[in-house]
C-alpha cells in the first residue's frame, strides 16, 4: 500500500499544487497521526480522492481541526448521525469525560448561496433595513457569514438537515472558518454582530443586522420578522458558534487556527459556556486580535 505521503502527492498533483511545497510534509504528518487512531478512515479517503480545490480546502480545515483535538488527547469521532431516522451526519462528535456530547459541524452545504439571496431579498424590502453596503462592504460580509452558518443546519426552505437532537448534556456547535467565507477583514465584534445583531453593538457599529441568536421583538418590520422565523430553529437548537481564524503564517496546506466561541444565551448558561470553552481552549489558541 502507498504511504500517506505518496498518496498525498498524487492528490495534490491532480489538484495542481506544486509538489516542492514545504507544508506538504506537515500535512502528511497530521494525516499519519489521524490514520493511527483508526477513527478517521473516511476523512482520509475523502482527502485522497478529492478532485475539487474548494472541497479540498474544506477537508484541510477538518484535518486541522481533528489533529488539534487528537494532539491534546481529546479524541473525536468523525461523521456521526444524531438520529436513526435521519441519514444526515454531523462532522465530529466529542464525548467528554463527564458524559456530555459536543457535536461540531464544519462544512457548508451547497444551498448556502440560495440562503444568502433569501436574506438579502428580505433586507431590501424596507429602507431602514436596506442592503446598502458601507465603504468596507461589512454588511455583505456579515450576511455571507450568516448564510454559510445557516447552510450547515438547514436547507433553503428552513427545514432541518443537521442537529436533530436537543436534550440535556448534548451541545450543537456550528464551526465557521472566517477566512474561507469572507473577503475582507472581520474582527470579533463582527462575530458578535453575526450572532446577536445590532442591539449588542454601539450605535456607530450597527449595520441593521438581525443576529442569528437574537429573539425578535413584535414591533420589528414584517420582513425582519420573516427572517427571524427563518432563524427560529437555529436559535432553538444551536448552542454556540465557534469562529475560526487563520494566522498570517498559515499556508493552504498547513493551517494555524485560533478560535472565538460565541454561546447562544437562549440555551446555554454561563457555566455551560465555560464548560464548552474549557473543552476547546487546550485545542486551539484563543483569538486575541484581528489576525486574518
Amino acid at each position: 500500500m502507498q504511504s500517506i505521503l505518496m498518496r498525498l502527492h498524487d492528490t495534490l498533483s491532480n489538484l495542481g499544487f506544486n509538489l516542492d511545497r514545504e507544508d506538504i510534509t506537515n500535512l502528511s504528518t497530521k494525516l499519519e497521526k489521524l490514520e493511527k487512531t483508526k477513527r478517521y478512515s473516511l476523512l482520509l479517503s475523502e482527502v485522497f480522492k478529492c478532485n475539487d480545490i474548494d472541497n479540498f480546502k474544506s477537508l484541510i480545515v477538518e484535518v486541522t481541526f481533528a489533529y488539534a483535538f487528537e494532539t491534546v488527547n481529546r479524541p473525536l469521532i468523525y461523521k456521526v448521525t444524531q438520529s436513526n431516522d435521519h441519514y444526515s451526519s454531523v462532522d465530529f462528535l466529542r464525548k467528554t469525560e463527564n458524559g456530555r456530547k459536543i457535536y461540531f459541524k464544519l462544512r457548508a452545504n451547497q444551498h448556502c448561496s440560495q440562503i444568502k439571496e433569501d436574506i438579502k431579498n428580505q433586507l431590501k424590502l424596507k429602507n431602514m433595513y436596506s442592503f446598502l453596503l458601507d465603504v468596507t462592504g461589512k454588511h455583505e460580509e456579515i450576511v455571507r457569514l450568516q448564510s454559510n452558518i445557516l447552510s450547515k443546519t438547514q436547507d433553503k426552505n428552513g427545514e432541518p438537515i443537521k442537529f436533530l437532537i436537543t436534550e440535556p448534556g448534548v451541545y450543537n456547535v456550528v464551526v465557521a472558518q472566517i477566512s474561507e467565507i469572507t473577503f475582507g477583514m472581520v474582527d470579533k465584534s463582527d462575530c458578535m454582530l453575526t450572532a446577536y445583531g445590532a442591539p449588542y453593538k454601539e450605535e456607530h457599529e450597527q449595520r441593521k443586522i438581525l443576529g442569528l441568536f437574537l429573539k425578535p421583538e413584535p414591533h420589528y418590520p414584517d420582513n425582519i420578522l420573516t427572517i427571524a422565523r427563518y432563524f427560529s430553529r437555529f436559535r432553538k437548537t444551536i448552542h454556540a458558534i465557534l469562529f475560526l481564524v487563520s494566522h498570517s503564517n498559515s499556508g493552504p496546506l498547513d493551517l494555524d487556527l485560533s478560535y472565538y466561541l460565541v454561546p447562544n444565551t437562549n440555551l446555554v448558561s454561563n457555566s455551560e459556556a465555560q464548560f464548552l470553552d474549557r473543552e476547546i481552549m487546550p485545542v486551539l489558541s484563543p483569538w486575541l486580535c484581528c489576525i486574518i
